[in-house]
């Protein structure tokens, strides 16, 4: 989920005052508008020449704090803005709110460097460290889906910043901590690098390989755009590309977009791709934001099936030279309709697929479980399997596997219990296929690992362990490949076991 940098409401942030109302004819000739242009598109090199050549204008030191908010340098931006007594202008006193806020939670951080790869990572907690070869891994892999799929070369290095929580998430990006909790936000793509907060952060994990796929994809898009992308093209391509980095996985598309669309629709939910607000981050519930989230990658999805990725590469360089946020000419230009046109053939699309069978659940729990119940299973499942009581531990979660067995929170506590019991045959028959779960769970994906690792199916093994990964990297049976705490892990490479290590040093 990101925060989307929509100039409708942010523009008094990200221009000059003397830029407001010129079009973009008569902004390109004036020094700031041009600095500004090669900051939005990444280009620091171009961005600080320009700034040493024009020095002395007097909106340079907005840009100059800019530039370095984009660097990563929030005391940098700070200290600029302060000397050049930049709070008297509106633009300055937003931006040194951010970059002050910014640079009192990124104090002290550890930064690491991977100049190979072309990837800095900022991290708030030190702690994090050894999940830094796994973040480089996704986000080569991202930046090369972003060439092919988009012919967007995003320059080195990319920047990415992973926080603690959400608090820290607003002070570096200026998201609201309000709007982040309500729809649940874990990365941002603003201020020219990624955001997110840690896996540790949640009690399950969160997909965070994908997340950070899909905010990258939002800076190969301002790249691309030179930041004019609406919110929809922007959330369209960014839910399209959040997979195709990598390999199809258990659960992709399901439901798929197109269904989470249709039922919005049918039953008076839809959000509206042309009524998104600022941000999806800030709709005013989760359900509000999936249903967001679904409608503009469907509407991508039909948009591209009728033009061609062609077309696609066409509307970024005609948004990027139209200066507008206003997609219209780009789209009638490139295919022959407004917005509200395509958006009518769109939604004439929907109504004539079958619908499916069933509206999407978004909650994730069985109908008719009790979840106040399971609730109480699970936590004294844990708390029994912690103290060494794993009888106990398959006892008090029993109860549990016939009205939630679908979960897959719930079978992978009756099969690690039934694994420390000594009994690895009925563990594997308790956790079950990939069929009988509800969700990627880190750590029922690390266990089958385990299982299949024993059974001499070494590649598919892998594949389980790397699906744990992308989930719960930092709990400790999962960087572990399935092992618990007390038992021996013999790691199949270096950075693996700095993870093990990791992991089994957090409290959770």
């Amino acid at each position: 989920m990101t925060f989307s940098r929509k100039r409708s409401w942010l523009r008094s942030l990200l221009l000059g005052a003397c830029c407001l109302a010129l079009p973009q004819s008569s902004r390109a000739g004036a020094s700031p508008g041009r600095v500004l242009d090669a900051i939005v598109e990444l280009d620091v090199t171009r961005a600080r020449e320009l700034l040493d050549a024009h020095s002395d204008a007097p909106a340079m030191p907005l840009e100059r704090a800019r530039l370095a908010l984009y660097t990563g340098d929030c005391e940098g931006a700070q200290a600029v803005l302060v000397g050049a007594g930049a709070g008297v202008m509106r633009e300055g006193v937003d931006l040194l709110a951010v970059a002050s806020a910014c640079a009192g939670a990124t104090a002290g951080a550890l930064i690491v460097k991977d100049d190979k790869a072309g990837v800095h990572i900022r991290l708030q907690d030190g702690r994090d460290e050894a999940l830094v070869p796994f973040i480089v891994q996704v986000a080569e892999r991202a930046r090369a889906a972003m060439q092919r799929d988009l012919g967007v070369d995003l320059p080195r290095p990319l920047r990415i910043d992973m926080v603690r929580d959400t608090f820290s998430l607003s002070a570096v990006t200026g998201l609201p901590v309000t709007a982040a909790e309500t729809t649940g936000t874990l990365a941002v793509a603003r201020w020219g690098r990624v955001t997110m907060i840690s896996p540790r952060a949640t009690r399950q994990g969160y997909g965070w390989e994908d997340t950070l796929a899909h905010e990258i994809t939002h800076l190969a898009l301002a790249r691309a755009t030179r930041d004019r992308a609406p919110l929809w093209l922007q959330e369209g391509i960014a839910k399209r590309e959040e997979t195709r980095w990598r390999e199809p996985r258990p659960g992709d598309g399901q439901p798929s977009p197109e269904s989470i669309a249709y039922h919005a629709m049918m039953n008076g939910r839809s959000v509206g791709i042309d009524k998104l607000g600022p941000s999806i981050a800030m709709l005013p519930t989760p359900e509000a934001a999936s249903i967001a989230y679904a409608e503009v990658q469907s509407f991508i999805n039909y948009w591209i099936e009728q033009n061609g990725d062609a077309a696609l590469k066409l509307l970024f360089a005609d948004l990027k030279g139209l200066g507008s946020m206003n997609a219209d000419a780009a789209l009638r230009s490139v295919s022959g309709y407004t917005l509200a046109e395509w958006n009518i053939k769109w939604r004439n699309h929907l109504e004539r697929q079958p619908p499916p069978t069933t509206a999407p659940n978004f909650h994730g729990v069985p109908e008719g479980l009790n979840g106040q119940a399971l609730a109480r299973w699970v936590r004294l499942t844990d708390l029994l399997h912690e103290q060494g009581h794993y009888h106990a531990a398959s006892k008090a979660i029993a109860p549990a596997l016939e009205p939630a067995g679908s979960l897959a929170l719930v079978r992978w506590r009756a099969a690690r219990a039934s694994l420390a019991e000594g009994q690895p045959d009925r563990a594997s028959e308790l956790l079950g296929g990939i069929s009988d779960i509800d969700i990627l769970h880190g750590a029922w994906f690390a266990l089958r690992g385990r299982f299949l690792e024993r059974s001499g199916a070494a590649s598919e093994a892998k594949v389980a362990f790397d699906l744990g990964l992308s989930v719960d990297p930092l709990f400790d049976e999962v960087a572990c490949h399935g092992r618990a705490r007390h038992e021996k892990f013999a790691p199949p490479s270096a950075p693996q076991d700095q993870l093990c290590r990791a992991a089994r040093q957090i409290v959770r």
